[in-house]
């Protein structure tokens, strides 16, 4: 990352931001679910993020939520996968990208430009789905798989791709969002065999449909396959659930994330510290 760049201080009357009386351990006063975020504190709006891609292009997503208990917190959009999107958006453009979320800029981002053009995508643990369609549409990636348990992924992130995945259905209509590429939402519980191959089966599938792509455009071009293998997993917040004492679900996600990944395979992954056994038994696992 480059030098930390001062966060404009959202005033009471935007929409998603907290008042200043309130904090991010505020307990709901009505029952509904509120997610303890700094940013983003209301569940029960939909989520605007616009943002500058290649060549310039103005994109726009919309994502919307739900404080429903069938869903928590995976119906909740949190600060993680709002920041995540802000990096990975910078990581498209050249290491650089200002990104506007509810009409109001949160954090301009500057990070080390890595040489990252992922042709495929797959997010654990996606929830809304914003992280990983803004990857989806500033990498102009030709398939992103967002994957969460199933109730969340009926409920809350089908209804968010499709909405999202046509030019031009953004929430701003001064902004279109191009998308050339093939986004799905699909059930992945980690550790959970059968999913995983569903998974798999779908980056197979695609990578042999590159694969005859390349072949017939440019005979002479050596294509490598990778059989079931996203070049870059994206993985926000998955670390809440985490108790010391209680049983953990870091080797289930190890063992997924294991099961996609090739020395080739980029892993983006980022955690809130809520516990302290959490990030640490997490970061942990990943170097192991």
């Amino acid at each position: 990352m480059g030098k930390k760049v001062p966060i404009k201080k959202p005033t009471s009357d935007q929409r998603n931001v907290k008042t200043p009386k309130e904090t991010s351990s505020t307990p709901p006063q009505d029952g509904t679910n509120k997610p303890r975020n700094l940013l983003i504190t209301d569940a029960t709006k939909p989520f605007i993020l616009t943002f500058a891609g290649r060549f310039n292009i103005h994109h726009s997503l919309t994502v919307h939520q739900t404080p429903a208990e069938e869903t928590w917190p995976g119906g909740a959009l949190w600060d993680l996968g709002l920041l995540l999107s802000h990096v990975l958006v910078a990581l498209s453009n050249g290491g650089t990208a200002q990104v506007h979320s509810n009409k109001t800029c949160v954090l301009p981002v500057r990070c080390s430009s890595l040489d990252l053009h992922p042709e495929t995508i797959l997010e654990l643990g996606c929830g809304v789905g914003l992280t990983g369609l803004a990857a989806a549409v500033a990498f102009r990636s030709s398939l992103t798989l967002l994957t969460d348990l199933d109730v969340v992924v009926e409920q809350v992130t089908q209804p968010n791709v499709t909405m999202n995945s046509k030019p031009g259905s953004g929430g701003d209509k001064r902004f279109r969002n191009v998308q050339t590429g093939k986004i799905a939402a699909l059930p992945l519980c980690w550790g959970n065999t059968t999913d995983e191959e569903a998974v798999r089966n779908m980056l197979i599938e695609h990578g042999h449909k590159i694969a005859s792509s390349k072949k017939r455009s440019n005979k002479s071009e050596q294509v490598r396959l990778r059989p079931g293998m996203p070049d870059l997993i994206i993985i926000g917040d998955v670390a809440y659930q985490h108790k010391p004492g209680a049983p953990s679900h870091f080797d289930a996600l190890l063992s997924t994330v294991l099961a996609f990944t090739d020395q080739e395979t980029w892993v983006v992954f980022g955690t809130r510290i809520r516990m302290p056994a959490s990030p640490k038994r997490s970061i942990r696992s990943f170097k192991e």
